[in-house]
């Protein structure tokens, strides 16, 4: 379920400073869903797996980004983005036929293999250790999605960075260094993810992503068609001209 941490190697339009671009763009779309963290973290796990199997050309790396969000709101989130609001994020760039193909072609690659034990997760097991300490927790996350931008973490396990980013917040919070408490609930939440791991990736029919897809696409819709529609249209993200830009040079 880890990408390979050579896989732009392969490519040959893009460079990981794109990819830098288009995790800034993401991150703003994420916020302006008001998204799950998790949902940002399985979005990059998706866009860095689906690169490392497939080449893409520099023009197609926004749809990329935008389906991966598109999918793995559809796991995590309860009301996910309907497909149209995924079309005004990207400023009509690409169509909705372009992402509901997108999004079919991203599921075979990926084998239909949605899930993946992000960060968040270990995250929060490490964190009973101290007793889920506010402040370390949320400098615990900042470090975290950092990480998103930066391709020296692109194949780390997500109980590495959990951990990393857990001893780091304790250190630059002078709170003590890594204790044994944090080990052995960092080890018993990875002995809990080995048993269920067999489970978790088992791979989805494509009838049941078909039907669930439908199911979210019309909920998010209808739930958000009064309410948050109206803002997105009174408000542009800041970077869509930027890597718009950047995405037409090829």
């Amino acid at each position: 379920m880890l990408p390979s941490a050579h896989y732009m190697d392969d490519q040959t339009e893009i460079q990981w400073s794109m990819r830098s671009v288009l995790m800034d763009w993401l991150v703003q779309v994420h916020h302006r869903f008001c998204l799950l963290p998790e949902t940002l973290f399985l979005t990059v796990n998706y866009i860095d797996r689906f690169l490392s199997v497939k080449v893409v050309s520099l023009g197609k790396l926004q749809l990329v980004g935008a389906t991966a969000l598109f999918v793995a709101a559809k796991y995590e989130e309860i009301n996910c983005p309907s497909v149209q609001e995924i079309v005004y994020m990207v400023d009509s760039g690409y169509s909705m036929d372009e992402i509901l193909k997108a999004e079919r072609f991203m599921l075979s690659m990926l084998h239909f293999e949605l899930g993946w034990p992000g960060p968040m997760s270990f995250l929060r097991r490490i964190s009973k250790a101290d007793d889920y300490d506010l402040e370390t927790r949320t400098l615990a996350k900042y470090f975290l999605e950092i990480t998103i931008m930066d391709e020296r973490f692109v194949s780390s396990t997500p109980s590495f960075l959990a951990a990393g980013a857990h001893c780091i917040s304790r250190l630059f919070l002078a709170k003590g260094e890594w204790v044994s408490e944090s080990i052995c609930w960092e080890r018993l939440f990875m002995l809990t993810v080995a048993r269920l791991l067999p489970m978790s990736i088992t791979p989805v029919t494509r009838s049941t992503s078909s039907s669930r897809s439908s199911r979210c696409s019309s909920s998010a819709a209808s739930i958000r068609a009064s309410t948050m529609a109206p803002s997105m249209r009174s408000t542009r993200r800041p970077s869509t001209s930027n890597l718009r830009h950047t995405s037409r040079l090829g």
